[in-house]
């Protein structure tokens, strides 16, 4: 991990830490989300923080005063410069400063739109609001259908890390975007121009344990299947065999069968149990 991203998520806890209307997202939340489960196969540096204003939609100068009233004990040293009026399809754009140098660290982009839920995480003792990982696997899956993909090759090394440790259904899925007016295209870039598709992979940077391109190719193609082809019916992922399966409707919310089992067992217990005792009681009056 970089200093700067140390920074960055001394930054994130802060404002996390007031009543500032902002769900974290991008990358920094997705490494929180792969360590929370304990995935470190795959590892992307990242440049930049990345968050919704889920409130309602302030002015630049507020929006700036209040990311400059949030970063705590950090004001001593930086501040936060606005260098992009944020638009309906555009996020706006910050600079994080250091007051010693007045050079710029690194951007901050805030978009105003609101989100389906979130979190806590935990960054050392640091806490931190940020989107669901769900969330983060919906808008990711939506950006690679399109031709996005060649400009966001970073999002195939994450859903590969992600769909390893978080639980994916596709019906959840499918909820999400439609709840956000996501468009999940044909994915005919990621299956029609292999050859582009493996260039832009190869030009990739910042990525420890990045995965061959084979390998990555043949996982994400299964992956991805269901929402290609638009199938119906929930199923849920299975990282291990690289696989779909249908999830059972009338299982859902019943107990695991070795929950079951245990139940039979103590139930056959307390049964034989009561037996021997009534047992040894007509044994007694005899």
């Amino acid at each position: 991990m970089t200093n700067n991203e140390k920074l960055m998520y001394q930054i994130l806890g802060n404002i996390s830490n007031t009543d500032t209307p902002i769900i974290f997202k991008g990358a920094l939340i997705t490494k929180l989300i792969l360590s929370d489960h304990g995935f470190t196969d795959v590892e992307r540096m990242t440049k930049d923080i990345d968050g919704d204003w889920i409130g309602t939609p302030p002015t630049m100068k507020h929006l700036e005063d209040t990311l400059n009233n949030s970063l705590g004990g950090l004001k001593n040293q930086y501040f936060v410069k606005a260098y992009r009026q944020y638009e309906s399809e555009k996020s706006a754009g910050f600079y994080v400063v250091d007051k010693d140098t007045n050079k710029n660290i690194f951007k901050m982009d805030i978009a105003i739109k609101p989100t389906i839920g979130s979190k806590l995480y935990y960054f050392g003792d640091m806490t931190i609001k940020g989107v669901l990982p769900t969330e983060v696997l919906a808008d990711k899956i939506t950006a690679m259908s399109s031709n996005k993909l060649f400009r966001r090759m970073k999002d195939v090394t994450d859903i590969y890390a992600l769909s390893h440790c978080v639980e994916v259904e596709t019906d959840k899925i499918w909820d999400i975007c439609k709840e956000k007016n996501h468009e999940v295209q044909s994915f005919d870039g990621f299956y029609n121009r292999k050859s582009e598709v493996e260039h832009a992979y190869n030009m990739l940077r910042g990525v420890d344990g990045k995965p061959d391109f084979d390998v990555i190719y043949t996982y994400i193609s299964k992956f991805v299947k269901p929402f290609a082809e638009k199938i119906i019916g929930n199923k849920v992922w299975n990282s291990d065999k690289a696989a779909w399966r249908d999830v059972d409707v009338r299982a859902k919310g019943k107990p695991s069968l070795i929950a079951r089992l245990d139940a039979a067992d103590k139930k056959i217990k307390a049964e034989y149990g009561a037996a021997r005792s009534d047992k040894t009681k007509s044994a007694e009056r005899d």
